[in-house]
């Protein structure tokens, strides 16, 4: 076996409230693609902010190389042999292929920037030998993703990096697109660089992996190497590979609903976009109807679609009659609301108090005549955090002193104020706490109860199984399969599908 590069030795993270990462152990050998997988929240991305100095770790020891290793930026990490290439890639799209080559290799002198003609020279030889199409004058904004991903790693190698570690990198791209990363990783191998890989896609770890770590609920499940585990072609070969990453799942809190019954108030016709895929479901009253999937799978692009952001081929009904639903102002007159995955940046207005927050998409709500009323919009807030259970000093407390629990909250009021008869809501409970997560699961469900009907896209199977009357299981942009929930629910099978470990 391939001497030990990097020793990981029982780190962990505590989060106010959460442990992100327990006592987490486990070796990276050099010249090897060494794969970690896990369920969303299972401690991946915090554990990648560690290694590359975006995070300090709590506790636990660091090796590279057999010495202790403690970077304090993403900088000092590159100058230890390590780079990263994450989902939302760093290159400047305004600049060419060429300006990013060497963007942050420039030396100063005299209080001029100059290039050092030897590091250019290696970014050019080096992009050369991945992908000689790709022109140093062309504008990084047209390239594809694949071309700006080669772009990261000719930079990486480049710098000389030992460590590239991959934060699912095929999240966004084509077939054609994901062999030809393949062969670019064979070739790193080749060049002695070590390859940290992080993928949902069980297929992929397979054909690319030597080793491969499972992490579940931020502990380490333990390490394989792959070709211990079969080929990837059959579902035998990753059967235990998707144990490690479920334990026991089980749909403990789970009971059965009222709706599900009559008319739908929802309907999607093979809608298509430049992600889904002829997707089609219906929605009824007072239904939680899931729509699970991992990274990649389409799950925030059918939000965004039914939401009006995206633009979508196919039909939409809302009870009965076709909408357009071209934008979220004609998808809130419909009755549709949506609570966004990431509730600070397109939820809230987090400088603004609790009370100014939630009648924003319901102005009338707070006006007489069309003339804005204080004692409304005071007398609206406090009826809001009394009935969804905010935490806060009161009415002026601003939202971005609120807790993340009872931020989702607040969106969650701003949703109900609009009248909404359709709720969407993308990852509701992501980087809450435990307790919040179960208040707001409460929220959706006395919800529904009221004939609201609710559409839940999560990446998390105990949260589906949890709240969910049916699921949409769903794998590269199409409905794969739908499952009536209950206790006879098999979420080996479930997560077989969504990691296209196989067919429905």
């Amino acid at each position: 076996m391939p001497e030990k590069l990097l020793e990981i030795q029982n780190i962990s993270k505590h989060f106010p409230g959460v442990d992100a990462l327990r006592g987490v152990s486990f070796d990276i050998h050099r010249n090897t693609v060494h794969c970690i997988v896990g369920e969303n929240g299972a401690g991946k991305s915090t554990l990648i902010k560690i290694l590359t100095g975006a995070e300090r770790r709590s506790s636990g020891s660091i090796l590279l190389r057999g010495r202790e290793y403690n970077p304090r930026s993403t900088r000092e990490a590159m100058n230890f042999g390590m780079s990263v290439l994450f989902q939302e890639l760093n290159v400047v799209n305004q600049l060419t292929v060429e300006q990013n080559l060497v963007l942050g290799k420039e030396k100063v002198r005299l209080g001029f920037f100059r290039r050092d003609p030897q590091v250019v020279a290696r970014m050019y030889e080096v992009l050369r030998s991945l992908d000689p199409s790709i022109p140093l004058g062309k504008r990084v904004a047209e390239l594809s993703v694949a071309q700006k991903q080669v772009i990261e790693i000719a930079k990486a190698i480049a710098s000389e990096s030992e460590l590239i570690i991959m934060d699912e990198p095929t999240a966004a791209l084509s077939e054609e697109e994901v062999n030809r990363l393949f062969t670019i990783i064979k070739e790193l191998k080749r060049q002695n660089v070590t390859v940290v890989y992080i993928s949902h896609r069980l297929r992929e770890i397979f054909e690319i992996g030597d080793a491969v770590t499972v992490l579940r609920d931020g502990q380490m499940i333990g390490t394989r190497q792959v070709s211990e585990l079969g080929s990837g072609g059959e579902v035998g070969s990753t059967a235990e590979l998707i144990k490690m990453m479920l334990g026991k799942v089980v749909a403990e809190r789970y009971v059965a609903g009222g709706g599900g019954q009559g008319a739908p108030v929802l309907e999607l016709r093979k809608v298509s976009n430049a992600k889904l895929r002829e997707v089609s479901f219906s929605l009824a009253k007072g239904e939680i109807l899931g729509c699970y999937g991992l990274i990649g799978s389409g799950k925030t692009e059918i939000a965004r679609a039914i939401y009006g952001l995206d633009q979508k081929q196919g039909e939409v009904l809302v009870a009965g009659s076709p909408a357009a639903l071209a934008s979220p102002r004609e998808a809130i007159r419909q009755g549709i609301a949506l609570v966004p995955e990431e509730r600070r940046s397109e939820g809230l207005f987090t400088r603004l108090a609790i009370r100014e927050n939630i009648p924003l998409m319901n102005i009338r709500s707070i006006s007489r005549w069309g003339i804005f009323s204080a004692r409304r919009e005071k007398s609206l807030a406090r009826s809001y955090i009394q009935k969804v259970r905010i935490v806060a000093r009161d009415e002026n407390h601003p939202v971005e002193k609120l807790s993340g629990g009872n931020q989702q909250k607040v969106v969650l009021s701003k949703c109900i104020n609009a009248d909404s008869r359709i709720l969407l809501m993308d990852e509701p409970t992501r980087g809450i706490d435990v307790g919040a997560k179960e208040e707001i699961h409460n929220l959706i469900r006395e919800l529904a109860r009221g004939g609201t009907s609710v559409i839940v896209f999560s990446s998390e199977l105990p949260e589906v199984l949890n709240l969910c009357d049916r699921i949409l299981l769903l794998y590269e942009g199409r409905i794969r399969d739908v499952v009536r929930n209950g206790p006879e629910v098999d979420s080996e099978r479930i997560m077989h599908i969504v990691t296209g470990a196989k067919e429905a």
